[in-house]
């Protein structure tokens, strides 16, 4: 049940506490990093050693904005879906249709009990019904595909299928169904198989 933005949320703390150490390190402060802080115990630290670690948490600080850059949030522009209840006023991007939505949203007391009662996702999807365009604006920008799953999945199909024999296998169709979530019905795709005949 996770989200776009939890895990923007996640990324962006983490970068919060990389600025955040780094600062500390500059003033000779190392008890964030207990096993450190614990080997060092009370000596004095040389400048250089701080200057060491300062320079590892930028280096890891600019890692995580190559990555996951600032200026390519998934939130901006869209705190209206973590939260369509805010008094705010709709985005430039989102047509008339999508707008008239969610002021509709905005003020249904009852959509407002199922928003503080049920997650994020669950909540779009119950709006769908009455509310399609915007709810789909909503669930698109969630539910991109937060972890590699499918990559290795894919991976892992792409080995099992291509082995030294069938090399030069074409295997876009069984890859598809490899990674489809439908699960075949094996008894209804045999029946109208043909068995066959003797010669």
């Amino acid at each position: 049940m996770t989200t776009v933005f939890k895990l923007s949320d996640k990324v962006a703390a983490f970068k919060a506490k990389l600025e955040l150490y780094g600062r500390r390190v500059n003033r000779g402060i190392l008890d964030m990093f207990q096993t450190l802080a614990g080997i060092v115990g009370e000596t004095e630290l040389e400048h250089s050693f701080c200057q060491l670690v300062h320079d590892h948490l930028s280096l890891l600080l600019k890692e995580f904005e190559r990555y996951f850059p600032t200026t390519k949030d998934p939130r901006t522009g869209k705190e209206w879906i973590r939260d369509p209840f805010a008094n705010k006023s709709g985005e430039s991007s989102m047509s008339m249709q999508e707008e008239e939505q969610l002021l509709e949203i905005a003020n249904d007391g009852g959509l407002k009990t199922t928003f503080e009662t049920t997650t994020l996702p669950v909540f779009w999807i119950k709006v769908m019904a009455e509310y399609p365009e915007i709810a789909t604006t909503a669930l698109k920008s969630l539910l991109p595909f937060p972890t590699t799953y499918l990559c290795e999945a894919g991976f892992s199909a792409v080995t099992a299928t291509k082995t030294k024999q069938r090399n030069k296998l074409d295997i876009s169709n069984t890859l598809r169904v490899s990674l489809s979530p439908i699960t075949p019905r094996w008894n209804r795709l045999v029946a109208k198989k043909q068995a066959q005949g003797s010669h």
